[in-house]
């Protein structure tokens, strides 16, 4: 994932000079309550300007359960940051933050429909009321995230029920099945208000198209698409995140509006295997298989250093299920230490950068008795054409 939409951060917030307990917390006459169920008490006054939407803000926080329980806490990690009105925090923290400025300190009771709702969540029971305290140590002054202007524009229909207007019509052939889109985006909820966005981040998104990376609106909107076109699409909950919903992000059964801007296109390469015939193949204790393409230079690769690779996967049929060079970019992991399965921490021990090794990899050493449904059956030999693009120390 690299996914665009993320689960909310773990958040809980403070420092605290003394620790009174949760439930003094919760009745605490002091408390104001604001007309969305919040409850706050402003415990140490900030100066400068209330942070916005589109801010950056850092903080530090202390969190515990309405049982006086410590669930997450800051103090041993290191400040926090996040950003305001772009989905990435609880809605009772989107509402708190703003209400305290610079070297402010602000004390929460966070109910669940402001938290993390009735699902349970990384530790967080369902339905949970959290209490936070929250100190705000600095804010970068941002842009608020608006939808797309649409006045004046006529709505299109594509096909399966979803809407949209052409904001800006790009150049060059619309996209199509496993092209990989460099995309920017901005999602919002039917009142406005914005859940998710990519303009946070310093490059725009890699999706590959067809596959229902995000949501299935998403890939019918981006095959109407070309390289430079804006679109904003209005999706509905079937085409969307359903009956489930996203966490505690998009509610479940939710029409939302989806801004996208496609910033390049690019067609994949056709994925072939490597010509192996009349070279050697050699087999370990193991029962792995490998073929020498290319021996490569350079020091040998050892455990937990850190590899960059290309690959491309395959049945033993010749069927690819599988390539980095079809999503243009090489993946990064360390080697040797379960991060991969384990006919690849053996089979790139053996290499060197720049080298090319043709992996024949039994289930045993691959997926396995289970597989890895929907894309790899159970008891599944595998085939894999790798190159050490980088070795990391």
């Amino acid at each position: 994932m690299s996914y665009l939409l993320k689960a909310y951060l773990i958040c809980g917030l403070v420092l605290i000079s003394q620790l009174i307990t949760a439930q003094y917390y919760q009745n605490d006459p002091a408390l104001i309550e604001t007309t969305s169920g919040l409850k706050y008490k402003i415990t140490k006054e900030g100066s400068g300007e209330f942070p916005k939407s589109g801010d950056q803000v850092w903080v530090h926080y202390y969190t515990k359960f309405t049982n006086d329980s410590l669930f997450d806490t800051s103090i041993d990690k290191g400040p926090l940051d996040v950003f305001l009105g772009q989905g990435q925090i609880i809605k009772g923290w989107e509402e708190g933050l703003r209400l305290i400025k610079p070297g402010g300190s602000i004390l929460l009771v966070v109910p669940p429909y402001l938290g993390y709702g009735t699902k349970e969540f990384n530790g967080i029971p369902a339905n949970s009321t959290l209490i936070f305290e929250i100190n705000l140590i600095q804010v970068n002054k941002g842009r608020a995230i608006e939808p797309f202007k649409t006045d004046g524009l006529t709505i299109q229909k594509s096909s399966e029920n979803l809407n949209y207007y052409i904001v800006k019509k790009g150049n060059g052939p619309l996209a199509k099945n496993d092209d990989v889109a460099y995309i920017h985006y901005s999602g919002f909820l039917p009142d406005g208000s914005l859940f998710d966005s990519s303009h946070k981040k310093k490059n725009p998104v890699r999706v590959t198209i067809g596959i229902n990376q995000l949501f299935k609106g998403l890939d019918i909107g981006l095959m109407l698409m070309n390289k430079g076109s804006k679109l904003q699409l209005i999706v509905p909950s079937e085409l969307a995140y359903g009956e489930k919903g996203f966490g505690n992000i998009v509610p479940p059964n939710t029409n939302i509006t989806f801004d996208v801007e496609m910033v390049d296109l690019k067609t994949p390469p056709t994925i072939t295997k490597w010509n192996t015939a009349d070279k050697e193949v050699k087999e370990t204790l193991s029962g792995l298989k490998y073929i020498v393409i290319e021996q490569g230079k350079g020091d040998s690769i050892n455990t937990e250093n850190i590899v960059k690779v290309n690959y491309s996967g395959f049945f033993t049929d010749g069927k690819l299920f599988d390539s980095s060079l079809k999503r243009f970019e090489p993946i990064e992991f360390p080697v040797g230490i379960g991060a991969v399965i384990d006919g690849w921490d053996e089979g790139i021990l053996l290499m060197h950068k720049g080298a090319k090794f043709e992996l024949i990899v039994p289930s045993k050493l691959a997926y396995g008795e289970e597989g890895m449904p929907p894309l790899i059956p159970e008891n599944t030999d595998l085939i894999f054409d790798i190159e050490i693009i980088e070795v990391i120390k």
